[in-house]
């Protein structure tokens, strides 16, 4: 009897033993491995941290005009750590605020990190929708409303392309910027300079410390910490041009609609050729950076995403077309430096050059008749660049369209630049799995084929023209300001290439370019223009029976200060569309009036 009770004894012994050393291991596991986490979390019954958002910094034009800035807005938030009845909460606050049930699980995951860091459901809303959320506050446990900075573009669709928009961080760059102090929720630039200067722009959040009770009651102020906001910006842009040029790209497209051309868009960018600077840069169709930053809608992003005519795109730089007789500028350049011609070669445009019994005609079929180089740039003839591109060969043609830029980028400071492409016999191959035809060889020599070249490419070479070689890397941004205005750094320019041609070789050209709108292609658009202009009018074939319209110039001519291309896309022959476009901004910048443009005869 007595040894069965021992046994039962020593058996219960063994049993508190051991709930007693699994709760001291435990004991010691919390105390030595998780300490740390209970007493956050412990803090966080006790203290409440309220974020308050920083507002981005300011984007001004080079003449100091505000062309991104912050306005006051409400937003409807949760606290998570105050959210005490999701399950009734949300299919309310889905009612009031339209976002639906899904999408408000969605952001307030993750946010276990931050449970009294606001979850911003649903920004810029109106007084309505504040006066709802406060009238069921009871049903609504968490629910805050917000006053928070919105991201303001002036002046709307204006440089929609370089200035960008904000939108909602993604998890992959939440993650990789954890530890900078974004939170789940933030608005981050998402394209153009707000994305590639996003550091700069982006200021530092402020925030309160509140101590509260056991039932989330403020108790008192621990403290508060004032926002700092982003820094600003000064661009190289002037608002003004850049209007006038969207306007009259916007114009010519609806112009060209009109002719029954298909005119899908259109770009325009104009440098300064002595820093590099970009004076415009516009591309049509555009969109209005203002509906991202609120949070898009679903029914206007998928408008935008579905236009056909794509105006998220940057046709400025991450559309690439066939440069057209733009092209011929490198072409006399490469033939003039190699010896393969001179200024003073006559030359016999007939209206159609035979190569092997083939035969490649030139846009005036009768014959542009007995011509120098320079006359062949002046009036584009086809036959004269034919023979040009027999002489110099695929490969020759193509190592001088790499030293002027073409089939790499420019490195301007925005994301998705199309590098083009510069076609070679080895390229073909590789491409294509087919032998390089001399045919190729013409039809490359006059900017068609497999060439491929941005708009910001084919200013850069009226850049190194005007500039006898010297080509500066496009900038958007001149100075970096502290949140009052102060100088915090300005941007020098800086100098991507230099391109070494014989200096008659580059006078010749410039006579060349002079000529087009003197007496030319572009004579007729440009008549009575009191500034001189040097250019080059290009249409270039699509292959669906269309064709883009380009015009690239620099002026003044004699003293170089601007350089401009021009692309009407399906808008027809250089002179007749792109051409009006470039005067209409040339008149901009020089404060010349405007005046009605006569009509542009038909040429290349």
């Amino acid at each position: 009897m007595w040894d069965e009770k021992s046994r039962r004894i020593k058996i219960l012994a063994i049993i508190v033993v051991g709930i007693v050393s699994l709760l001291v291991l435990r004991l010691v596991w919390m105390q030595l491995f998780q300490g740390a986490q209970y007493k956050k979390i412990a803090e966080q019954n006790r203290i409440r941290q309220i974020t308050a958002q920083a507002p981005r910094g300011t984007i001004y034009d080079k003449n100091g005009a505000i062309i991104v800035a912050n306005r006051p807005s409400f937003a409807v938030s949760i606290i998570p750590g105050e959210y005490s009845n999701p399950q009734e909460a949300t299919p309310l606050l889905a009612v009031i605020t339209g976002v639906p049930v899904d999408e408000i699980n969605k952001l307030l995951k993750g946010s276990e990190d931050y449970p009294y860091t606001p979850v911003r459901i649903k920004r810029d809303v109106d007084a309505t929708t504040v006066a709802k959320i406060e009238e069921r506050q009871y049903y609504l446990p968490g629910v805050v409303i917000e006053a928070i900075p919105v991201r303001q573009y002036v002046y709307k669709e204006l440089a929609a392309h370089i200035l960008g928009f904000v939108g909602s961080i993604s998890e992959e760059e939440y993650v990789r910027r954890k530890k900078q102090g974004v939170h789940p929720n933030d608005l981050v630039g998402k394209d153009g300079l707000e994305r590639e200067w996003e550091e700069a722009l982006r200021g530092t959040d402020g925030g309160r410390q509140l101590e509260v009770n056991a039932v989330g009651e403020d108790v008192r102020s621990l403290g508060e910490r004032a926002s700092t906001p982003g820094k600003g910006l000064v661009l190289t842009i002037d608002a003004n041009l850049q209007k006038a040029t969207e306007e009259a790209l916007n114009v010519q497209v609806e112009a060209s609609r009109k002719m029954g051309q298909p005119a899908k868009g259109g770009a325009v960018v104009a440098l300064d050729v002595k820093t590099g600077g970009v004076l415009v840069m516009a591309s049509t169709p555009a969109f209005d950076p203002n509906i991202f930053a609120g949070g898009i809608t679903s029914k206007d992003w998928n408008q935008l995403i579905t236009n056909s005519n794509h105006p998220l795109n940057n046709r400025a730089l991450q559309n690439s077309y066939p440069p057209a007789s733009v092209f011929k500028i490198v072409t006399a350049a490469a033939a003039l430096e190699m010896n393969l011609t001179t200024p003073q070669e006559i030359f016999d445009d007939r209206g159609v050059y035979v190569l092997n019994g083939w035969s490649f005609y030139g846009w005036e079929t009768k014959g542009l008749g007995k011509l120098t180089i320079i006359d062949g740039l002046a009036w584009s003839s086809d036959p004269v660049f034919y023979e040009l591109g027999r002489r110099l060969g695929a490969d020759n043609l193509a190592s001088y369209a790499l030293t002027f830029g073409f089939g790499e980028k420019t490195g301007i400071k925005l994301a998705g630049e199309e590098k083009g492409i510069v076609p070679t016999a080895d390229w073909k191959e590789a491409n294509y799995g087919e032998s390089w035809y001399p045919g190729e060889t013409l039809i490359a020599a006059i900017g068609q084929g497999y060439y491929l070249v941005t708009p910001l490419q084919q200013a850069m070479l009226t850049m190194a023209v005007a500039n006898g070689g010297i080509v500066y890397k496009p900038m958007l941004v001149d100075k970096v300001l502290t949140p009052d205005g102060s100088l915090i750094e300005k941007l020098q320019p800086e100098v991507l290439r230099t391109i070494y041609l014989r200096p008659e070789v580059w006078d010749t050209v410039r006579q060349g370019m002079m000529a087009v709108t003197a007496k030319g292609t572009g004579a007729a658009v440009f008549k009575g223009f009191p500034k001189t202009v040097a250019g080059k009018s290009g249409s270039g074939e699509t292959g669906r029976g269309t064709t883009h319209s380009w015009f690239a110039c620099y002026a003044p001519a004699e003293a170089p200060e601007i350089a401009v291309a021009v692309l009407v896309e399906e808008g027809g022959e250089g002179s007749m569309a792109a051409a009006p476009v470039t005067r209409r901004v040339l008149e901009a910048y020089f404060s010349i009036q405007s005046k009605p443009l006569p009509p542009a005869p038909r040429t290349d």
